[in-house]
């Protein structure tokens, strides 16, 4: 049986010779994202024991199994939200913006939301656990004409400080490929820094790093600037 190969909490990757820690559903973390004595599972709150290790010779190339098949994760994924869900929404989106420095506006993120919404020029998935809104992600449509089906572009993903390494980004993720394959969509674009360490989160839902095309911009703010 394929072992996981990340670490449900820090997302690093795992080997079947790492001291890994493992619950009956499967969700796995590393030694690290585990703390003893109790080791109690973020996702589930199962208990956590110890995975058998391989030695070098059984450790074949682990399997990515996507988190969606998590089961007993505290937090739930809404339908597309609604102007209704705007004032659960808001906060998030004006601590997304603080995120990427910039000033907090609660007023301009409510604004920008109802906007978008109203218009249908965007799809809001929000996650709630304890009975309160901790993460969203924000999907803009676009076309492709080469393939002739619309895209997605995934352009804001966030999940409220402390209730990170819970799985609630993984079930967010898993959300967006749902509605590409209910709208025939050909898939689900997303740019992200360099340094950005959810690139191993993205990779592990299936996410591949474009390595055909460069990405160029042009931005209204350097329209002036001379170009050099």
């Amino acid at each position: 049986m394929p072992y996981r190969d990340r670490c449900e909490g820090c997302h690093t990757e795992l080997r079947g010779t790492d001291e890994v820690y493992v619950c009956s559903y499967d969700c796995t973390f590393c030694v690290r994202c585990s703390p003893g004595p109790e080791r109690i599972c973020a996702n589930c709150g199962g208990e956590l024991v110890r995975r058998a290790r391989r030695t070098e010779r059984g450790d074949e190339r682990p399997v990515a199994l996507p988190s969606s098949r998590l089961r007993g994760s505290p937090c739930e994924v809404s339908s597309p939200a609604r102007s209704e869900d705007i004032e659960e929404v808001a906060p998030l989106f004006d601590a997304y913006r603080q995120f990427y420095r910039q000033p907090s506006d609660l007023a301009l993120a409510r604004q920008f939301l109802a906007d978008r919404l109203r218009r249908s020029e965007s799809t809001v998935y929000l996650a709630r656990a304890d009975g309160r809104a901790v993460g969203f992600v924000q999907l803009y449509p676009v076309f492709s004409s080469i393939s002739c089906k619309p895209l997605w572009i995934l352009n804001d993903l966030f999940v409220a400080a402390e209730f990170r390494q819970r799985g609630i980004a993984s079930r967010l993720l898993e959300r967006t490929k749902e509605l590409a394959r209910d709208t025939h969509a050909a898939g689900v674009l997303l740019d992200t820094a360099m340094d950005n360490p959810a690139q191993h989160l993205y990779e592990a839902h299936g996410w591949k790093q474009d390595r055909e095309f460069l990405h160029y911009e042009w931005t209204a703010a350097a329209a002036d600037d001379p170009v050099k």
